[in-house]
C-alpha cells in the first residue's frame, strides 16, 4: 500500500519505500525481530516512509519544526495527489 506524503504525492512515498526496501529489506538489515510487533514491510511503510517525509519537509522549508511539516503533509495532500501521483508506467 502506497500513502500520500503532502506534497510528494504517492510518486514519492513510492521512491521512500523502493529505496528503503533497497537498503533496509533486500540487504536484510530490517528483520522481523526488529519491527515486531509489525512485518519489517510494514514497519517501512506505517513508521519509516512517513517520518522520512517529515523530516524532508522539514529540511525543504529552512528547517521548520516536524509538528509544522506534519501540518504541511497533512494539508498539501491533494496537491500531492494531483501533481505527483503514480502513474501505471512508474509502477
Amino acid at each position: 500500500m502506497v500513502f500520500t506524503l503532502g506534497y510528494y504525492g504517492s510518486k514519492g512515498s513510492s521512491v521512500i519505500f523502493f529505496t528503503f526496501v533497497s537498503l533496509f529489506i533486500e540487504s536484510k538489515r530490517l528483520t522481523l525481530d526488529m519491527t515486531k510487533p509489525q512485518k519489517p514491510l510494514e514497519y517501512l511503510n506505517q513508521v519509516l516512509v512517513p517520518e522520512t517525509a517529515i523530516r524532508l519537509i522539514a529540511q525543504d522549508r529552512g528547517g521548520i519544526t516536524l509538528r509544522e511539516a506534519r501540518k504541511i503533509m497533512e494539508d498539501s495532500r491533494e496537491f500531492g495527489m494531483y501533481v505527483h501521483d503514480v502513474e501505471e508506467e512508474d509502477i
